[in-house]
């Protein structure tokens, strides 16, 4: 499944900084605080959308998911918390879904916050015939 860290090819750290397309340099572009801090409100879940890591925000916005385990908006540049980082988590079962996933085309390869194991077990079993 892909991270962010393996869409833009480099870490949370390294896109922070980048000139162009990073979180600092379009902070400073909007004059707002650089999201030096964490938040401490409850951690965002990571779901997966089409082979996609992705972390959702209460506003509407949805970003890849980064494995540094943080989050932020780059719709509303998390303005309800203080455009402080948001924590987002992996769930625990997170290398099973993934082996799971991985032998579905990729715009089947979904999993949401509700689903079990056994969800995309039986899933994959109703539609063999479909799966890599």
């Amino acid at each position: 499944m892909i991270t962010a860290n393996e869409f833009f090819k480099c870490s949370l750290t390294q896109y922070e900084k980048h000139p162009q397309k990073g979180i600092f340099g379009k902070f400073k572009a909007r004059k707002l605080p650089l999201p030096i801090t964490i938040s401490d409100d409850e951690p965002l879940m990571a779901y997966v959308n089409h082979g996609r890591w992705i972390v959702k925000c209460e506003c509407g916005g949805a970003e890849k998911a980064w494995e540094e385990g943080l989050f932020m908006c780059q719709s509303c540049w998390n303005g309800k918390h203080k455009h402080q980082y948001r924590r987002a988590v992996f769930p625990e079962e997170r290398e099973m879904i993934e082996e799971l996933l991985l032998k579905r085309a990729l715009p089947n390869r979904n999993w949401f916050l509700h689903e079990t194991i056994a969800d995309l077990e039986r899933e994959n079993e109703e539609h063999k015939e479909e799966l890599l």
